[in-house]
């Protein structure tokens, strides 16, 4: 193991620290990461596998010790040779994109201790900003120096079994932070890893096929790429040989395997193995969260309340037990919350939510943002909102905070403040691309196309925002009544998706209303085309457009693979944009086709409302209703509708329905009060 090195302290030896590490190609993140962990080693050795950069050179500047070695598609084997090689007491462990705070302290709790190992504070940023969102877990980092302590497995190899293989019995968790870059975007997306670590974990597989690591890692990776179902193989697979609940990623794999059954809307399956999960982890913020959203997609809206409150009770983990994820206890649950409380009617306790859900977000967290913006709007002045919204924005990302809300604005049309919101993000930011695009947003909406495309041009090619502003080119070749320049522009996105954008944009741009819709390429990916048609087409109906509009839905039929997948969803948006008549041949169509969801029945309802057909109305009303009876916004419909026929006794029939449902709802129970008096007979109790 080579010569031990003590340093004499005034109260007695101070055990050594050498920091291990292997690095390839990370001359943009090593300094950091050296930087940070000077004041906690004695001596840094790094192990080299085939740097084409000056990662060595900054290595070296550092004092390091720099060892060579092949890259042999073997993360443990590399990490072991820098273990090998050291001479401290303890070693430290650490990747060439993390960065150890507050390292001095480690000194400290090497001291005076029996343990043989300490789990540090890993926070995994995540998104697109440092502090936003992260993940933290407790990961197991510093280790005394033993012949029998080594690294084992090629992908995301690890240590912990060997040194404490009962979990938390030799070993401790201490709270020092490790802060991990390696997750932000676009770092993620410069890296071409997944392919690598693909192939890396597969052979792992093939060599230990009984590994519940290696196959919990397998399910990781394939649910990285998308292959959802795969990965709930693994991840089931992982379980059934797990060697332990007390594992140290066990709790995680729980999480995964539900998280995966959600996805795929197993909310059954979800729901039984959280059952199981929360008898195991009860403490566990993360699988309250999981469960509220399971429980929203059943529709079960009172237990899924009960669970994002258990979460926010519970608080966002430190990640000394559990891989945990910002927000889960806090601004994500506030969120879930605001938005369940808005579908239920209460205006209020939906605004109280949304708020509580900025002002704790670390920086910048759109969803509520937005959401709150759009509910205040629904009751108040934009003169009112608009300092209100801005008055709670965090100042680390406020330029986008503003543009952002600016959008908000614009689609409850208030083109002026929106503009306002724009100037003042442009001079925080004078050079943002987002913001320039926000800008073209405003001039389209006022009619200045010119100066749209000022600012859609200014937008550079390198620019990850310039597929979008190609996109705006297109909108506005298309209100220009310029289909060269919309054709133009569409051609700039010729190398995203396989063509799909440039081939959507120029059917879209160039043919009348009369025209027969080009055939589609045989590998078009026809959901996703459609759903760039109907994004236009709604900006079209929102600029009143509609000869613009009108051609759209010969294509819209061309794309999908039945008209069934069409109806429903061109009835509603007829409907949200005021086009009643043409609104209900389309949903009358899905309704025929049985085919029809409960809020296209609840439009039909309105839409007979309003054509003074109310009889036909409550037909549809009741059958939205029956079709999700677990939502606030059927009832009220239902029970407003029946009220404005002066028919009280039967509104408060369906009040009472609601209150089984949701019984401390404040907007029933008055309305329930309101039409006990209006009938003239007793309220309910």
């Amino acid at each position: 193991m080579g010569l031990t090195i003590t340093r004499e302290t005034g109260g007695g030896e101070q055990p050594t620290i050498s920091l291990c590490m292997i690095v390839k190609d990370e001359e943009e993140n090593l300094a950091r990461c050296l930087q940070s962990a000077e004041p906690a080693v004695d001596e840094m050795i790094v192990v080299d596998t085939g740097s084409t950069d000056r990662s060595v050179e900054i290595a070296e500047s550092f004092g390091a010790k720099v060892l060579h070695e092949p890259w042999r598609g073997d993360f443990a084997a590399p990490r072991n040779t820098s273990v090998d090689a050291a001479t401290g007491d303890w070693i430290l462990y650490l990747d060439a994109d993390e960065e150890l705070i507050d390292g001095a302290a480690l000194r400290e709790i090497v001291r005076d201790t029996e343990l043989e190992g300490f789990s540090l504070r890993e926070v995994n940023f995540i998104g697109d900003d440092v502090g936003v969102e992260f993940v933290v877990n407790s990961a197991f980092r510093l280790f005394r120096n033993r012949p029998e302590y080594r690294f084992d497995g090629a992908l995301h190899e690890q240590i912990m079994g060997k040194v404490d293989p009962e979990g938390g019995v030799t070993t401790a968790f201490c709270g020092i932070e490790i802060h991990h870059y390696g997750y932000l975007d676009p770092t993620s997306e410069a890296r071409n890893k997944t392919e690598r670590n693909m192939e890396i974990v597969l052979e792992e597989v093939r060599r230990k096929p009984d590994d519940s690591f290696t196959l919990f890692n397998a399910g990781v990776e394939h649910q990285r790429v998308g292959r959802t179902e795969e990965a709930l193989e693994y991840f089931q697979r992982a379980f059934a040989t797990l060697p332990s609940l007390r594992a140290y990623y066990a709790s995680l794999l729980v999480r995964n395997i539900v998280a995966t059954l959600n996805t795929l809307e197993r909310y059954d399956e979800a729901l039984d193995v959280l059952a199981d999960a929360l008898q195991a982890y009860p403490d566990f913020t993360d699988m309250h969260y999981l469960q509220g959203q399971v429980h929203a997609s059943r529709r079960e809206y009172r237990a899924a309340i009960r669970s994002f409150r258990r979460a926010i009770d519970l608080g966002d983990h430190r990640g000394d037990r559990y891989l945990a994820q910002s927000g889960m206890g806090s601004f994500y649950s506030w969120h879930a919350l605001g938005a369940l409380h808005h579908m239920m009617g209460d205006a209020n306790e939906a605004v109280r939510c949304f708020k509580t859900a900025v002002t704790s977000a670390p920086g910048y967290y759109a969803a509520p943002l937005s959401a709150l913006t759009q509910l205040l709007l629904e009751s108040d002045g934009p003169d009112e909102v608009l300092p209100y919204v801005t008055g709670l924005i965090d100042d680390r990302r406020r330029a986008d905070s503003l543009r952002l809300i600016s959008g908000v604005f614009l689609r409850q049309g208030h083109p002026e403040h929106a503009l306002r919101l724009v100037d003042e993000a442009r001079g925080l930011s004078p050079e943002d691309a987002g913001v320039r695009i926000a800008a073209a947003d405003c001039h389209i909406h006022g009619g200045d196309l010119d100066a749209a495309r000022d600012e859609l041009g200014a937008v550079p090619a390198t620019s990850e925002l310039y597929p979008m502003a190609c996109s705006k080119g297109v909108l506005v070749g298309i209100l220009a009544g310029e289909p060269g320049e919309a054709a133009e522009a569409a051609d700039r996105l010729s190398h995203l998706s396989g063509g799909l954008y440039t081939f959507v944009y120029r059917a879209a741009s160039s043919r009348g209303i009369d025209d027969a819709p080009p055939t589609p390429p045989d590998d078009l990916d026809r959901d996703a085309a459609l759903d760039i048609v109907f994004e236009l087409a709604g900006t079209l109906l929102d600029l009143d457009r509609l000869d613009d509009f009108n051609p759209l839905i010969g294509l819209m039929y061309a794309l999908a693979a039945s008209p069934n997948d069409v109806n429903e969803r061109l009835g509603l948006l007829l409907a949200h944009n005021d086009f009643p008549d043409p609104a209900a041949d389309r949903l009358l169509a899905a309704v025929e086709a049985e085919v029809a969801g409960p809020d296209a029945l609840a439009a039909l309802g309105h839409i007979c409302a309003s054509k003074d057909l109310p009889e036909d109305a409550e037909v549809f009303l009741r059958a939205a209703l029956e079709a999700d009876d677990q939502s606030m916004a059927r009832y009220l419909a239902l029970t407003t509708h029946i009220a404005t026929q002066g028919r009280y006794d039967d509104a408060r029939e369906v009040v009472r329905a609601g209150l089984a449902v949701w019984p401390h709802s404040t907007v029933l129970r008055e309305l329930r009060d309101s039409f006990g008096m209006l009938a003239q007979s007793p309220s309910l109790n």
